[in-house]
């Protein structure tokens, strides 16, 4: 059952379970995931957090019993799993914008897009291998340990590091996690590749490399969905975004980090690499 499924499925195992205890432990137990894993990876997929989404799909079938039933305001707050009247008409006023009682006097008709649908439309955040509802994420500048070379050559670039990695051990790294940084010279066309680790300071046999600190739109990629669409869709969610945010460029030219945590295993077909992409709010 692929990250994907599982998803759906507690998607729709949610709306059939509103009246229940429903936590980020609960549902990630109920389809095999750490909490904290299931948690970024329903963020990333739905755009919200699971306990913001749980809230508001439990509003949403809050207005339907407003709307089909006489049942009391309180009687339908405790059903949903609020421990009062008071607190259920705050969090209902907050984005229904008025208070249950109003809600129902006008007798609005409620509209509730079914789970198949709203999978459906979440499904289609993925472009490619990409999620198009990046994270955003700021990073203090880095320092990294490495090798470097030319774009066309980076599986050999891995190799390299890899080798220097087992002959030189990098004892002041900061983590195990990996990175690759892309960088893009249009006046030649060409483009370079340095890969490495994070280190606390110099160290011996290594080139350095610093990445500058910023904030970044981070996109989970599906390596097994393949990498092909990542710059047009980078790109695409560049021109659309909301907030205005632009390409930060490191010396005047355009670059992106590639960052393999725990979630990458290249013999895994799970395997998920988030990329950076540098921005800061258009003045």
């Amino acid at each position: 059952m692929n990250n994907f499924y599982k998803i759906s499925e507690a998607i729709k195992y949610i709306d059939a379970h509103l009246n229940d205890t429903l936590s980020v432990r609960v549902i990630a137990e109920q389809f095999a995931f750490s909490p904290y894993y299931f948690h970024r990876l329903f963020t990333s997929v739905v755009g919200k957090s699971l306990i913001a989404y749980v809230r508001d799909r439990r509003i949403v079938y809050a207005c339907k019993m407003l709307y089909e039933t006489d049942r009391k305001v309180l009687d339908i707050a405790l059903d949903f799993g609020f421990d009062s009247a008071q607190s259920f008409s705050r969090t209902f006023k907050s984005i229904t914008g008025m208070s249950p009682t109003e809600y129902r006097k006008r007798k609005i008709v409620p509209c509730i897009v079914p789970a198949s649908e709203l999978v459906r439309r979440f499904t289609n955040r993925l472009k490619g291998g990409i999620l198009m509802n990046p994270d955003m994420i700021k990073k203090e500048k880095m320092i990294l340990a490495g090798v470097s070379g030319l774009g066309n050559e980076t599986a050999e670039i891995w190799k390299r590091f890899m080798k220097l990695y087992e002959a030189v051990p990098l004892t002041d790294k900061i983590s195990d996690d990996n990175y690759e940084v892309r960088i893009y010279d249009s006046a030649t066309g060409k483009e370079s590749v340095f890969v490495g680790c994070e280190i606390s300071g110099d160290c011996d046999g290594y080139e350095i490399f610093q990445i500058p600190s910023s904030e970044y739109a981070s996109f989970d990629v599906y390596v097994k969905e393949g990498y092909e669409s990542e710059n047009n869709a980078m790109e695409e969610w560049l021109v659309s975004n909301e907030k205005g945010y632009v390409r930060n460029l490191l010396e005047g030219k355009p670059y992106c980090v590639e960052h393999y945590d725990a979630r990458f295993n290249d013999g895994n077909g799970e395997s998920i690499v988030e990329i950076w992409l540098p921005v800061n709010l258009a003045q």
